[in-house]
């Protein structure tokens, strides 16, 4: 039977392997999959889960690397009817540890008995696993597990202002209608291979791979992710890539070089998105002018099932920026409404400023065991006319001028980006803040060359003999890279108002490493 609107994801890759299965799903540094193959490796994983108690609203860790073992992995849970735990193995073992303990994780994926072992001494934990390397079941396998639409598809962790990661639910009909909706932005077909770019922890990996197989494409993944622009066009070339979703910053760093030294793109790429951090106008524009693909700039959050808007300017657009402003957010993808509030909820007069919130079929479930937390951001839809629809308060200011596109104006709120990553403040003050000698701590986000970073200001106990250097090599064991300050500035006592708040002007300049 031919897959529906609401056929989940998994469902919708079996059947591409049952009408095309010599078709290439995956192609890696390691080798290739048919769709056959994908199929019958992933049943083989979902067998062990299934034998190892694993279900839905189980969260099974997907403690495997870019490439083939990260795809059948990640088919392989779904096919046992349970959920991708989605996280960063390079983060610091303590740092796993806390988010397999507030995802209630109690299996894994892993290519080899070496590898889980790993996976569990790392994390303390006694994990059932599956191997993503199980020779293929035969055809008479059992065949995937029912998946009712609502039921959890995967958990990603967020920065959170409390100083805990904030873990991220996302069901199944949420991301079936996203990734539906993807294929056609794209223009996505059998006949496109697509770059896997995006690192397994972002969940742009997600929206690179998923819209691809459910169009029967090939999924490519990329061995090394933080080679130069230059460096990845002969790979573009070689594996005839159509479709290429990258980081912005890393696109405009591509933009410039190649404004720098004029030069053809590969033939076959024929559409560039970006997306996870603000681009500038003047960059499209030239871009645009050497005539090179079109390119999307998109918006979204982890709650909103990865990406909520797009902005894609024509001819006229392009021609009417008048300097280098921040590339506009643009408009919603089919099925995502979004408004433009005021500190009442009530919607912005045209033009003036308010606070995005956004609501449809993109919104996750919420926060993963965190019912106070979600029902604080997830909040009642007024605009609805439907009983029970929620929108999602994004914390971003934006603005909206009749027939314009969203454009974005700043946050609301003590979050910001940093290489791509949503960052809380107080999270990075909370680290910062966890050190035996430190007594008092603010963090910000401070103009760089390369873009924004962290800087911490701290005070520490009298007679303290911390360094900078020291407090980030203790921050780098137990956060993330990105929550780390790249400058960290000790002090006897921090400058407070007579009423005990910060006082931001009497701060010193950040500390040089």
């Amino acid at each position: 039977m031919s897959p529906t609107e609401t056929t989940p994801v998994p469902l919708r890759i079996a059947h591409r392997a049952r009408i095309a299965p010599e078709a290439t799903a995956v192609r890696a540094a390691e080798g290739e999959l048919t769709y056959r193959q994908f199929d019958r490796r992933a049943r083989a994983v979902a067998e062990e889960l299934r034998a190892a108690g694993a279900g839905p609203e189980d969260t099974v860790l997907l403690g495997v690397r870019r490439g083939i073992h990260w795809a059948v992995g990640l088919l392989g849970i779904w096919y046992a009817g349970a959920a991708a735990l989605l996280v960063d193995l390079d983060a610091p073992d303590e740092r796993l540890r806390t988010l397999l303990e507030a995802a209630g994780t109690r299996h894994a994926v892993a290519p080899d008995t070496y590898a889980a072992a790993m996976l569990q001494r790392r994390t303390g934990r006694a994990l059932f696993w599956a191997s993503t390397t199980t020779a293929a079941p035969t055809a008479a396998a059992e065949p995937p597990a029912g998946i009712a639409p609502g039921s959890l598809a995967y958990v990603l962790f967020t920065s959170g202002s409390t100083g805990l990661p904030k873990p991220v639910a996302v069901g199944h009909a949420g991301l079936a209608a996203q990734v539906r909706t993807l294929a056609e932005r794209y223009a996505l077909t059998a006949e496109d291979a697509v770059l896997q770019f995006a690192a397994p922890a972002f969940d742009v990996c997600l929206e690179e791979a998923l819209p691809t197989w459910c169009t029967g494409g090939t999924a490519v993944f990329v061995t090394d992710n933080v080679l130069s622009p230059a460096e990845l066009e002969p790979f573009l070339a070689e594996q005839r890539i159509g479709v290429v979703n990258l980081p912005t910053p890393y696109w405009t760093q591509w933009a410039k070089d190649l404004e720098r030294t004029p030069r053809a793109l590969p033939g076959t790429l024929r559409r560039v998105v970006i997306g996870s951090d603000a681009g500038r106008t003047a960059d499209l524009v030239n871009w645009a002018a050497a005539g090179h693909p079109p390119v999307v700039s998109c918006y979204g959050l982890t709650e909103s099932t990865i990406t909520a808007t797009s902005y894609e300017p024509g001819p006229a657009e392009l021609a009417a920026f008048a300097g280098d402003e921040l590339i506009p957010l643009g408009e919603p993808l089919a099925g995502v409404r979004a408004y433009v509030l005021d500190e009442e909820l009530r919607e912005a007069s045209p033009g003036a400023p308010g606070e995005l919130y956004l609501a449809g079929s993109c919104l996750a479930r919420g926060y993963h065991g965190r019912p106070a937390l979600t029902s604080e951001r997830f909040v009642a839809d007024p605009f609805a006319g439907v009983p029970g629809e929620r929108m999602y308060r994004t914390g971003d200011r934006v603005t909206r001028a009749p027939g314009g596109p969203l454009v974005f104006l700043g946050r609301a709120d003590d979050q910001v980006k940093i290489r791509g990553h949503r960052v809380e403040l107080k999270e990075v003050e909370a680290a910062v803040a966890a050190h035996p000698d430190v007594v008092d701590v603010v963090a910000r986000a401070v103009a760089a060359a390369d873009g924004p970073q962290l800087a911490a200001w701290a005070a520490v106990t009298p007679g303290s003999d911390l360094t900078p250097d020291a407090l980030r090599h203790h921050l780098l064991a137990k956060v993330p890279g990105y929550l780390v300050p790249a400058a960290v500035t000790l002090m006897e006592r921090l400058p407070r108002t007579p009423g005990g708040k910060l006082d931001p002007r009497a701060l010193p300049a950040p500390a040089p490493r």
